[in-house]
């Protein structure tokens, strides 16, 4: 009898957890105000023990909205598209304008940064 209970018990909380999970088409995404238009990886001490590796880039305004402060993330891939690191970080003097450049480098040197061999760049949705 117990038994009964605590799986009704769990049948009812996991019904519970999962409500509000569905698609909901009155829920508005918010994207966010810009985005990237541009990035490339660029390596230097290629094959020494102080490879390093930053993915340089150009964000762009997509939105008539006010934007005092970005943030955009790389992620750093291996050749089989694996993820070794990311990163965010802050782009800096978004008071002006409607293009910034951004920098990112990978936080590790030499061999591991020998590993990198694709990224992704994204803006992060900032409140």
């Amino acid at each position: 009898m117990r038994r009964r209970r605590l799986l009704a018990g769990l049948a009812a909380a996991s019904t519970l957890a999962t409500a509000g999970c569905g698609d909901d088409s009155d829920e508005e995404i918010l994207e966010p105000p810009a985005e990237v238009v541009s990035s490339e990886l660029v390596r230097e001490h290629e094959g020494t023990e102080d490879e390093s590796v930053t993915v340089e880039g150009v964000i762009e305004r997509t939105s008539d909205e006010e934007i005092t402060y970005l943030e955009v993330r790389v992620r750093f891939l291996d050749a089989e598209g694996e993820v070794l690191d990311t990163t965010i970080e802050q782009v800096s003097d978004v008071d002006d304008g409607d293009r910034w450049e951004f920098s990112v480098d990978f936080p590790d040197v030499g061999e591991r940064a020998a590993l990198v061999a694709d990224h992704e760049a994204e803006v992060v949705e900032n409140p």
